[in-house]
């Protein structure tokens, strides 16, 4: 879909975009391309789309014969959308906020398309990107990966963290192995955002399999992180369980810097702390 195209369909359904929703329409094919050449989406295989807008990327994937669930909020859309599903029976659309799917909804889903895995694919707005990964990851039922267009700065900072670690890319390191995929000219929009995208691949996911307990360590990694000019020593002694020379005994027995903040620490050295702290 170029811009003609766009604007042309934009005019037909009397369709102005949502600047709330954060809708920027992709109007680049070879972008589209890129997205599915990054998420290898096989023929019959089941994909759940975010946010569909007019289409582009969908019609893309059912070309490729897959099935697709696509969930939209913006009933602006529902013309071109009911319109594209009508031709379409692999196309099923869902009028809900992704966030609100339950691990039960999506099950009965999978049983309906008689699916045993799934895959998520979608250009997501950019405010959401947190949110939706953290949605996936953490589901019951995981995907086998996930490909999604966002904020280019966000998606390097997930994968070229280089031990500047934030919530988000802890989240991902934990649970699967990012890709950094393309990188996409504003100008590959409409209307432009005032920021680059990047093709974000998340694959290899898996549940927790570490030796410290989960709801501890990110109990410790969202102290850690609640004041993030501030020490890491410093954020987690805003615990009163936590005993000061117990924790510098820890610091130094993981040569762990005191003066470090909680974006150094990798996955590793959270594991090895609340271990540590677990311990008697």
């Amino acid at each position: 879909m170029n811009l003609s195209d766009l604007q042309f369909l934009l005019k037909k359904y009397k369709i102005s975009p949502n600047y709330l929703r954060g809708q920027n329409f992709l109007i680049d094919d070879t972008v589209l391309d890129q997205i599915l050449a990054q998420a290898k989406v096989k023929k019959n295989e089941l994909i759940l789309e975010v946010g569909p807008g007019l289409g582009a990327l969908t019609q893309r994937l059912l070309n490729l014969q897959a099935q697709v669930a696509a969930f939209e909020v913006d009933k602006s859309l529902e013309k071109p959308l009911l319109q594209l599903a009508g031709l379409n029976d692999k196309l099923e659309l869902h009028w809900q906020d992704i966030l609100s799917l339950t691990d039960g909804q999506w099950q009965d889903i999978m049983l309906l398309h008689q699916a045993k895995a799934y895959k998520v694919v979608a250009n997501i707005p950019y405010y959401l990107t947190a949110k939706i990964i953290g949605k996936f990851i953490l589901a019951k039922n995981q995907p086998e990966s996930m490909t999604f267009l966002v904020q280019r700065e966000v998606a390097e900072r997930v994968v070229l963290h280089k031990q500047k670690h934030s919530l988000l890319s802890l989240s991902v390191a934990f649970y699967g192995q990012a890709v950094l995929g393309e990188i996409v000219n504003k100008n590959s929009f409409y209307p432009v955002p005032k920021v680059d995208s990047a093709i974000l691949h998340i694959k290899d996911l898996h549940v927790w399999d570490y030796q410290a307990d989960e709801v501890f360590v990110w109990q410790l990694i969202h102290r850690g992180m609640v004041a993030k000019r501030k020490k890491l020593f410093n954020n987690l002694l805003s615990d009163p369980k936590i005993e000061k020379q117990r924790l510098a005994d820890i610091f130094i027995k993981l040569q762990l810097d005191q003066n470090s903040r909680a974006e150094d620490l990798s996955t590793n050295d959270w594991i090895d702390l609340a271990k540590n702290l677990s311990s008697r």
